[in-house]
This record gives C-alpha cells, structure tokens and sequence, in this order.
C-alpha cells in the first residue's frame, strides 16, 4: 500500500525525465515486477547517460547534471529528489545503472508487504 498520487508523480518524474532526455523517436522502457518480497519498478532510456560520479547527486534538491546537453532542457532540479522523497517515504530505494548499450536505468525496489 502506498499514496497513490505520490507514487503516480514518482513514475511520472521517472517517465518525463526518461522521453525528455532521451533522442527523438528512441524506446523508453518501464517495466514492474513483483517477486516474493519485492516490487520493482524499471525506467530506462537510450539518453546520454549520467555519469557514476553524478548518480547520487541527481537526488538532491534543484541539482543538475553540469554538461550543457542536459542544463540546456527544461527542469527545477527536484524531480529526481521528489522521487527519492516519495521513495523513501514508501520505504524503497531508487538507484541508477547504465543501460546497455547507453541511456540511464532507474531502479525503484520497493519492500513487498507480508499477505
């Protein structure tokens, strides 16, 4: 269980940033999925990437990644903190990996609830 509205600004950050970062016409992938004690939420897209020593720093509030690709688009710098916000009050991590072959992979776990 969980706020829906929070968890829907999550994806939406998630997804946004996703099309907003990545070329025109490229695939952003968004995948769910549960196992015994998890749910996983996916994001990943075929952008520029971010860089490993940015990854944390993207989830502070109103940073942006310093190369002029990405400070050129619009944005406020608190997307990737609401996510990380709503994140962790819902008890979940957020990180990020390369995507294969480029672009960036945005990893929600949340801890499943015992039935």
């Amino acid at each position: 269980e969980g706020d829906a509205l929070l968890l829907q600004i999550l994806v939406n950050n998630l997804l946004e940033n996703a099309v907003k970062y990545s070329p025109p016409k490229s695939p952003v992938y968004c995948t769910l999925v549960a196992d015994e004690s998890h749910i996983v939420l996916t994001v990943a897209d075929e952008g520029p990437g971010i860089p490993l020593q940015e990854r944390k720093k993207v989830f502070q509030k109103f940073y942006r990644i310093g190369n002029e690709e990405t400070r050129s688009s619009k944005g406020t710098g608190l997307g990737l903190y609401l996510c990380k916000k709503i994140a962790d009050q819902h008890g979940a991590t957020i990180r990020i990996e390369q995507n294969s072959p480029q672009g960036s992979k945005f990893i929600v776990k949340f801890l499943k609830e015992p039935e």
